[in-house]
């Protein structure tokens, strides 16, 4: 589904809410910690990149609606504070099967991080299986 392959991919940490969607994650706004993975493109592969994403992840960018919104957030990676795209739930009330996931994992700069899937992930086995 990429169009072009990353530069690199490395573990990173966001601040937000992560949320147990059934068998995908959801990031909103919030103050916890949340463990994920900055990839990194060639610039020129950017935009064509963000393009499948939008259509994936149900963002509109003419209007800034969808499903998600895509957003600048700063993330740390290495140690190094850094700004990246990112989808967010616009709002969590829409999901009323979702799951918040509390920190609960070593992140690899020791702090106390949320990651998907945790033990109480309903990642269905099936898509019939879907909430």
């Amino acid at each position: 589904m990429w169009p072009k392959r990353p530069v690199s991919i490395q573990p990173a940490i966001a601040t937000g809410q992560l949320w147990d969607l059934g068998s995908y994650p959801g990031l909103c706004v919030g103050n916890d910690l949340v463990l994920g993975e900055l990839w990194t493109f060639d610039p020129e592969d950017v935009l064509p990149t963000l393009e499948i994403l939008d259509g994936i992840e149900g963002y509109d960018s003419a209007s800034d609606r969808g499903l998600y919104l895509r957003k600048v957030i700063e993330v740390r990676s290495h140690r190094e504070q850094t700004q990246a795209f990112a989808y967010l739930i616009p709002d969590i009330r829409k999901w009323p099967n979702a799951r918040r996931i509390l920190p609960w994992c070593d992140s690899p700069w020791g702090d106390q991080s949320a990651l998907w899937p945790d033990a109480l992930a309903r990642v269905p086995k099936h898509a019939s299986d879907e909430d």
